[in-house]
């Protein structure tokens, strides 16, 4: 497999990255769902996971050497980000939901924080992260904040769409049929 010089660099945040705006469940549960919430303030990959890395390492002393996120939920999709002369190998999965970031380090570390979205109101993103952040969460991140449509997703469905779809698969509505004539015996 021939990698591109793009995939192969390692992107350093050549300006100072935003303080990260994360809150973080007090002690970790076995049966929580999620570890926290996380609002980035762009789409920038770089800049945004450079400071969620770091802001976990403060606060919590972790080693992150991967992350999963989405890419439709992002502008530009590194394999690789520099932090704190470290290097972060960065996955990105069709699979992953918009609103979830998985990081990994070494001896079974994982953290899953629910992300929310960088236009979301303050009011909005301050009670998501909130209820992201209780130490007994139960809630999917999904479920937690519904996902905003990207700029890449189809636009959302509308009264009506089932019955255009259904014509155009073949169907028909029962209006459009003559009635049958009622047979002679």
């Amino acid at each position: 497999m021939i990698r591109s010089a793009e995939e192969r660099m390692t992107w350093v945040c050549t300006v100072e990255a935003p303080a990260a705006r994360l809150r973080l469940a007090d002690a970790t549960s076995s049966h929580a769902m999620i570890d926290g919430g996380w609002w980035p303030t762009s789409r920038d990959p770089v800049v945004e996971l450079c400071s969620l890395v770091t802001a976990l390492t403060a606060q919590r002393g972790a080693v992150i050497e991967r992350i999963m996120l989405k890419p439709a939920a992002w502008d530009r999709h590194p394999c690789r980000i520099g932090v704190g002369g470290a290097t972060v190998r960065v996955g990105w999965f069709t699979t992953l939901g918009a609103t979830l970031v998985i990081l990994t380090g070494p001896g079974n570390l994982r953290i899953d924080l629910a992300v929310i979205a960088p236009k979301t109101t303050e009011a909005v993103a301050t009670a998501t992260m909130l209820a992201a952040s209780r130490p007994a969460n139960t809630t999917r991140a999904a479920d937690i904040l519904p996902t905003p449509p990207s700029p890449r997703s189809p636009r959302p469905a509308r009264h009506g769409d089932d019955v255009a779809e259904w014509e155009t698969e073949g169907g028909h509505l029962q209006t459009d049929r003559q009635p049958a004539a009622p047979a002679r015996t």
